[in-house]
Formats: C-alpha cells, structure tokens, sequence
C-alpha cells in the first residue's frame, strides 16, 4: 500500500511540475493580455480558497481515495481545455475554476493518504522519517516533470497541459489500487458526528466561533503574516514573465523551478536558528533589492540570481510571521486562525492582482513585478509590534508565577 502512495504522490507531483513554472508564458503565448492572465489567477486562487471547506468536509466524511478520484477528475477537465481552447479567455477562466476545486482537495490530502497507508504498514514511523520520505519522492518528481515540461514547452508552448493530462491521468491507478485493497474505516460520519446536544450549546458554539474570529482580526501576527504575503504578491505573479523571454527562456525558467526547491531547504534550516529582532528587517530589504533586481537587471544569469535570494528571503520571512502567529494563539484557534488568514488574504488578492495586471498591460511587466512590494515596508513594523507584544505577554506569565511562588 505505501508504494502505490508513493507512486500517486510522484505522478501527482510530476503532472504539477509540468506548468506550474511555464503556465504564464503559456497564457502569453496563447495571446492573453496581461489583465486576463491577472484574472484568470484570480480565478484559480478564489475557487480553491472557497472549495477547501467543502472538500474537506466530504474528506473527512467520505473515503480519501474517491474524493481524490474527484479532485483529479476536476483537474484532468481543467487540463483538456486548457490544451483544446488555450486562446479563449472564457474557457480558461472555466478550466482554472475546475483546476483550483481539484487543487483544493489535493491540499494536504495528498500527503494524509501516504502518511496513513505508511503508518498502515509500519505504525513506529515518526512524523519526521514520513515527511522527509514525501518531500523527497515530490521533490525529485517536481523537478522531473518540469524538466518534462520545459520539452513540451519547447514544441508548442499548451503542450505543457498535455504532459499534466497524462500524469494526473497516470496517478488514478494506483488510487484505483489503494481504494481496492484499503478498507476505509469512515463508513457513515454524518451519523456519528451528529451532535446530541441542546441546539442552544449549537448556538454558543457559533458565537464562539464568531467571537474568536472577531479577536483574531484584532491580532497584529494575523495583519503581519498577510502584508507580507501581498507585498510579495506582484513578483510572485510576474517572475515567470520577466524570465522566460524567447526559446531559451524555457530553461530559465526551469532553473528557476530548481533554485526555488532549493531556496525553500536553504529557508527552513536558517528558520531552525532563533531569529534576531534584525533579521526581519534586513530578510525584507533583500527582497526589495533582488525584486528590483529581478525586474530590471539586464542579463539572464543576474535576475536568476535575484530571483533565488528574493526566494530564499521570503521564504524564511514567511517562516518567522507563521512561527510568531502560531506562538500567539492557542490549539482551539489555530486552524480557525490560518483560515482567516487564507481569507482575508484571497480578498485582498482578489482587488490587487487585476491592478497588477493593468498595470502590465499599461506600462510594463517589470513595473507591474513592483506594484505590492512598498507594502514590505510596514512588514517589519507590524513584526516589531508583535515581538513587543511577545515579550509583554511573557514578562506578565513570569510576574504571575513569581508571584504563585
């Protein structure tokens, strides 16, 4: 059972490392403006937002291997149209609303199947081996198909959603397999979850749902982790613009699909170490430097530079706002928390891609790469704000427990 796991999460991978470098210049070439593109992102990124609750519910309630079944049956459609019509802007906004659904029920499903069918087999595996074991095979198998699609790309730039049909299609075997040989254990979770209390419990539950979203809103960590993820939004949008410019593009494009894999190990060693009150600070003027950089430095070879100190630095700033974020709320809060972030982040996302994207079209790629990066300004303010806030909050527990002594 943990290779045919194995084997789903290598094609799945693959079929993503496929496009998920190439998929802009893709759109370019097929004639879309750089609006369209802005909001057929959109599109992809509000549909998959949406759809995680949904799907996760039916996950959880039904059985992993046929709501994956689902999940891919949504991305292989999304995939035929986008290499059938890949000039029609209305279908590729269709073929990214059912894309972003299949991605929704990918979002950590993918993983969970492997984790349960290894821990099936061999119940003393930790979390750590398990974990290494996946990024390892999605590592190796992303960066195989990407390579794979860089050839596609070369032969006709919408190929690159063919070699992603035949991955995905590729990977429903051994799904087919698991969900065969697996006995699922979640047979009927609306009858078990159904709630014996009094409908008033039902609606305290809510207010304190509601409450607590209302106190989250209020929390700096939250505002400080979602500025920076918008201040990073226009390079993120746009690098694959600024660097895969004529045929030989494609590779560095490519290259830039290995330095980002390489940039995000790089990251989560440094974010190991305890962070100074400095780092932040310094971590978000590299990102400014090597955005610039990366928008306007005139060879291959310096922007691909840039690109991978812009990626190692966001990531580990990432890093830092979500540790700062997690050390703030409590286990009740915490998936409620990281959802209200995902939210407010898709609202704003929403509004300032279409103003990346006019700007693309109005003035130009590399100072539309630029749009959202003066908001990193009031990253570093908000993170100073939070570590004070720490440090209250700790002085506090230790006059407290001084004083119980």
């Amino acid at each position: 059972m943990p290779t045919l796991a194995r084997l789903y999460n290598a094609f799945i991978a693959m079929g993503c490392g496929c496009f998920s470098v190439y998929y802009m210049v893709a759109y370019r070439d097929a004639g879309l403006t750089i609006l369209m593109i802005a909001l057929v992102n959109v599109v992809f990124d509000v549909s998959t937002t949406l759809a995680e609750l949904p799907t996760s519910v039916l996950f959880d309630r039904w059985s992993r291997e046929k709501t994956l079944m689902v999940g891919a049956a949504f991305r292989l459609s999304g995939f035929l149209m986008l290499l059938v019509w890949p000039a029609s802007f209305p279908v590729v906004c269709a073929a990214n609303l059912a894309t972003g659904v299949g991605a929704a029920v990918e979002s950590g499903a993918t993983s969970a199947l492997y984790i349960e069918c290894s821990r099936e087999r061999d119940p003393s595996l930790t979390m750590r081996t398990l974990m290494s074991q996946l990024y390892l095979i999605t590592g190796a198998s992303t960066i195989a198909g990407g390579l794979a699609g860089a050839l596609l790309f070369l032969v006709a730039p919408n190929l690159i959603w063919l070699g992603a049909f035949v991955c995905y299609t590729a990977a429903l075997p051994p799904l087919v397999l698991l969900l065969a040989g697996r006995h699922d254990g979640r047979k009927d979770h609306a009858e078990e979850t159904t709630p014996d209390g009094p409908a008033e419990s039902s609606l305290e539950g809510r207010r304190g749902i509601l409450a607590s979203v209302s106190e989250l809103f209020h929390r700096p960590e939250v505002w400080h982790l979602v500025l920076f993820n918008l201040g990073t939004l226009s390079v993120l949008l746009f690098w694959q613009l600024l660097l895969g410019v004529g045929q030989s593009g494609v590779w560095w494009l490519f290259a830039g699909l290995l330095l980002t894999n390489a940039a995000q190990i790089i990251a989560s060693r440094i974010g190991v170490l305890r962070p100074r009150a400095t780092d932040e600070a310094i971590a978000v003027v590299v990102i400014v430097a090597s955005a610039a950089g990366l928008a306007f430095l005139p060879s291959r070879p310096a922007q691909i530079a840039a690109f991978f100190l812009f990626s190692c630095a966001q990531m580990f700033v990432v890093a830092i706002a979500s540790a700062q974020l997690h050390d703030a709320i409590n286990d009740a809060v915490r998936s409620t928390a990281f959802s209200v972030v995902s939210l407010v982040l898709m609202a704003f996302t929403a509004v300032l891609t279409p103003v990346c994207g006019w700007i693309g079209d109005a003035v130009s790629v590399p100072w539309a790469s630029l749009t959202t990066v003066p908001l990193l300004v009031m990253a570093p303010v908000l993170g100073f704000f939070t570590r004070r806030r720490h440090a209250r909050t700790a002085a506090a527990d230790q006059r407290m427990a001084r004083t119980r002594q």
